[in-house]
């Protein structure tokens, strides 16, 4: 289990806490049929730059229950007037296996770094959201490595 994850040092008062959560120690991921039903949801927060010099103020977490943390996050860029909104995964994918026929035996586990630009805000919302339904149905599954992920992501 991992430490709560609080809110980043210097952010608004609106920024959500995650508690500690029980994680799941397995050496291979859950078949699918185990995994908990996404019930993806998002917080609207007030806009705050957790790195300014990348020119990023969130003001949107995508939250899943029972993950560690936000599973990802809306932003606006101040920097690029064509397309000021955005989105950036925060999954850690678990175990996948690598490419090669009859290659089960050996896998990888990373953090998502998908991410994309948009003119509105619904548009990244929505960019993020069917990006984490498409790719991360297993989000609730308290894998080792997401509780790690997570702090990284929101600190």
């Amino acid at each position: 289990m991992f430490s709560t994850l609080t809110r980043p040092s210097g952010a608004p008062a609106d920024w959500p806490e995650f508690p500690a959560i029980p994680l799941l120690r397995t050496a291979t991921p859950l078949p699918a049929a185990q995994w908990p039903a996404l019930a993806l949801s998002w917080q609207m927060v007030t806009p705050h730059a957790i790195n300014p010099d990348q020119g990023n103020e969130i003001d949107a977490w995508l939250t899943q229950p029972g993950a560690p943390g936000p599973v990802a996050v809306a932003y606006r860029h101040r920097w690029n007037r064509s397309h000021p909104y955005g989105w950036h995964c925060g999954v850690h994918v678990y175990r996948v296996p690598l490419a090669g026929a009859g290659n089960t035996r050996s896998r990888v586990s990373y953090d998502c770094r998908r991410w994309g630009i948009h003119r509105t805000p619904e548009e990244a919302q929505d960019g993020a959201l069917r990006h984490v339904h498409d790719e991360h149905q297993d989000a609730a599954v308290p894998y080792p490595g997401r509780d790690q992920r997570a702090h990284v992501f929101y600190g």
